[in-house]
């Protein structure tokens, strides 16, 4: 038993384990992207008509709303266009070969899972630089690669593909920046690249300014406590590091700063200044007969107006009682199955036991991090940074939801999806603290890491969307509805799957 035990440790610190959880998601991910029916539930038709507007424009920038987008709001004032703008140049490639929709949407698609497979690769790097074992960061990854809505989110065309990745990268740069600013050598080309990554990143997604947000003001209080009243200092070896530079950085790290200055002073400077947001409400900018055609906006109108028009109380808004469903919603999107556009995107429950396996890993988390924080948090700036931005990021989540639901009195804007960013980051916290709850206990540890990875490859990743799915979830193909209806028949055999319409409490508001 126990060289059972040391052989599993030492599969899951190896780099075959490693390349094992590429394999899996590169294959689960490309496997939905060519088979999904288009569009996909988390708004691939918004996201595909706005690169195919971009597509007809060298230059993103828009004194007015394009012609035949108001389907997509106002446009010229959309902080968060980056994405759509750079993916409309492989569309443009693609475009001069084929006009064939489904072709286009698959090309950018498998785009998509690159992007996401990068975002893997950088997380893991992130993870490790906090300090944590290699066996808990690819325990860690090969459990995120088997959350149902991870793969889904990658084969398709989704801004989140590149707002995950380039989230990483921040706090990498981030852990170079305090490692710098500790050692009392504050580098200005660290604080540029910065800048220029932060703000774009921003112009990719508006969600990620919270991580921004929380970054920054991390990065303030490590240069408060490294250098306490004598700041002046940290500025002169600022300007020492300045003069240190070569003429040709001196350009870059110019160019680096002003240039991604002045894109986030176009678009979200100006929203702030003319409409006092940055992602104003359509009606301020076009009428309501134009922002009507944006669905999303025309649903939260309409709910306004039956609120007002009926004064409706509702209980949840009691904001106890909505963190609550907030909570359920947050996990069981996390797990659940969503359909394509020809059953109007039916949702089917999560699969049992990964998302039974999820809720008590949560549980044990929660409670060993209450035990072990100062212990866990102790002389580890990184991994306080990376819990800090996590619970930052998903407070502003929260927060926004519970505006949004005060607005509409409909709970929406409940997407697992949403805490995609984070959540590897909580992972390793959680996974840390469980490690101190049973550190005098490694077999209790090494079983319960076991038990999880089984549930979790008991119907996790493409095996949900397989299990719950039917050939109208597939595209228009013979092959792959044939290839589709096969994979089906053998997971029923060998996956305990569950009903696939749940009545009981356990699912409520299915």
């Amino acid at each position: 038993m126990t060289k059972i035990m040391s052989r599993f440790v030492s599969f899951l610190r190896s780099n075959t384990f490693y390349k094992l959880i590429l394999l899996i998601f590169v294959f689960e991910a490309l496997w939905i992207a060519v088979s999904a029916a288009y569009p996909q539930a988390f708004d691939e038709n918004f996201h595909f008509g706005l690169i195919k507007v971009y597509s007809h424009y060298w230059l993103p920038f828009f004194t007015s709303q394009p012609p035949h987008a108001d389907a997509y709001g106002a446009v010229a004032h959309d902080p968060s266009y980056l994405y759509h703008y750079l993916m409309s140049f492989p569309f443009r490639f693609i475009e001069l070969f084929t006009k064939r929709q489904i072709v286009q949407v698959v090309f950018l698609r498998v785009i998509n899972v690159a992007l996401f497979t990068w975002a893997i690769i950088l997380f893991r790097k992130v993870l490790l630089r906090v300090g944590a074992s290699t066996a808990l960061v690819n325990l860690s990854l090969m459990l995120f690669v088997l959350i149902p809505i991870v793969p889904q989110l990658a084969a398709q065309i989704n801004y989140d593909n590149l707002m995950i990745p380039l989230t990483a990268l921040s706090l990498l740069l981030a852990f170079r920046i305090v490692d710098e600013v500790k050692a009392k050598k504050p580098s200005v080309m660290s604080f540029a690249l910065m800048i220029c990554l932060g703000l774009l990143t921003g112009l990719v997604k508006y969600a990620y300014l919270p991580i921004l947000t929380a970054i920054v003001i991390f990065l303030f209080i490590i240069i408060w406590q490294s250098y306490r009243h004598e700041l002046n200092k940290f500025f002169n070896n600022l300007k020492n590091s300045w003069k240190e530079q070569k003429p040709l950085y001196k350009i870059f790290i110019v160019i680096a700063v002003i240039v991604p200055i002045g894109m986030f002073l176009q678009r979200d400077g100006l929203n702030l200044v003319e409409y006092h947001s940055i992602e104003p409400d359509c009606s301020k900018i076009l009428t309501v007969k134009q922002c009507s055609a944006y669905s999303p906006w025309e649903y939260n109108y309409k709910n306004h107006q039956k609120l007002l028009k009926e004064g409706t109380e509702n209980h949840y808004q009691n904001i106890l009682a909505y963190t609550v469903q907030w909570l359920y919603w947050m996990w069981y999107r996390l797990f659940f199955a969503v359909n394509g556009p020809n059953s109007h995107f039916k949702n089917y429950p999560p699969l049992p036991l990964p998302s039974f396996a999820t809720l008590v890993l949560m549980i044990i988390g929660v409670i060993a991090l209450l035990k072990f924080w100062r212990k866990l948090f102790t002389d580890r700036p990184r991994l306080i940074l990376l819990f800090f931005v996590a619970c930052f990021y998903s407070l502003v989540l929260f927060g926004q939801g519970y505006y949004t639901y005060r607005y509409t009195a409909v709970l929406e804007n409940m997407n697992g999806r949403y805490l995609l960013p984070v959540l590897l980051m909580f992972a390793v916290v959680f996974g840390e603290s469980i490690g101190l709850l049973f550190r005098n206990k490694q077999k209790r540890k090494i079983i319960l890491a076991l038990v999880a990875l089984l549930f979790f490859l008991e119907g996790g990743g493409l095996i949900t969307f397989i299990a719950r799915s039917d050939p109208s979830w597939d595209v228009d193909n013979k092959t792959i509805v044939k290839v589709n209806n096969t994979a089906r028949k053998v997971v029923k055999k060998i996956v305990i799957t569950g009903k696939k319409r749940y009545t009981t409490s356990v699912w409520f508001l299915n």
